[in-house]
């Protein structure tokens, strides 16, 4: 399922960033069905769907369709609601290609303060599915 343009969408790449780094500031779309669900009166972004939006969005980074392959860390700091922080800042602190696949670091923080996160995650994709 893709999320790019139904749950989120890019609205710009993060510009001036140091070598060997890049991110995506992104919108939310508070009005999508996933939140209805999670939770209705209360949306929260589902952490899966954070993940989801990593790999899309590494995925437009490096020009080719990835998957999650393995997930070394990914620690959710706090939750990410549509309404109260619909502007989203993606940064990949770390990006390397490795044989085999492409292993990315990085934070998910609030557009109008960086420091105020909502997950740190290192993982590894792939361009084969499982």
């Amino acid at each position: 399922m893709r999320l790019n343009g139904d749950l989120f969408r890019i609205e710009s790449r993060m510009e001036g960033l140091p070598q060997g780094q890049s991110g995506f500031n992104i919108i939310l779309n508070p009005d999508h069905l996933i939140y209805k669900a999670h939770f209705p009166g209360q949306p929260v972004t589902p952490g899966v769907c954070i993940l989801q939006m990593l790999q899309e969005l590494l995925s437009v980074e490096m020009g080719k369709q990835l998957f999650i392959k393995n997930i070394k860390n990914a620690k959710f700091i706090s939750m990410m609601s549509p309404v109260a922080d619909s502007r989203v800042s993606v940064l990949f602190t770390s990006v390397t290609a490795e044989e085999g696949g492409v292993k990315a670091q990085g934070v998910v923080s609030r557009r109008d303060n960086l420091s105020d996160l909502f997950l740190k995650f290192s993982i590894f994709l792939t361009d084969e599915s499982l």
